[in-house]
């Protein structure tokens, strides 16, 4: 499901934004590529705060989730981004949640994003 390029984008530092459907208003959230693990159909990103982002997905877990390089070559030229759409759910235990906090202290949980489409934009 992730393609090649997908994967290059990751490997180079950038923002990803995360947005869910909150009761009023889409609820967005930030985080680092360097701080997501990229599966095959999947992103694990560790959970520092983001208790909005959570009450959303207790709604509807669906997700948006943008990325972007100018590093990696494009559609025109140097520079790609992604929309990503998925589920996202909140892990507070087992394996996955283990390995995010051996690694990031601070986490307090992940957000597994299945990963059901992928769209390159530029």
């Amino acid at each position: 499901m992730i393609s090649e390029t997908l994967k290059r984008v990751m490997q180079k530092e950038g923002v990803v934004a995360i947005v869910a459907q909150g009761k009023e208003f889409p609820h967005v959230v930030n985080t680092w590529h360097s701080y997501v693990k990229v599966g095959n159909d999947s992103f694990i990103v560790p959970v520092g705060g983001m208790q909005g982002m959570e009450e959303a997905l207790h709604h509807d877990d669906r997700v948006l989730v943008t990325v972007g390089s100018k590093e990696v070559e494009g559609l025109h030229g140097m520079g790609t981004g992604f929309l990503l759409s998925g589920h996202a759910k909140m892990v507070f235990d087992g394996d996955e949640y283990g390995v995010a906090k051996e690694s990031y202290p601070w986490a307090r949980a992940i957000m597994k994003i299945t990963i059901l489409s992928a769209t390159q934009t530029v």
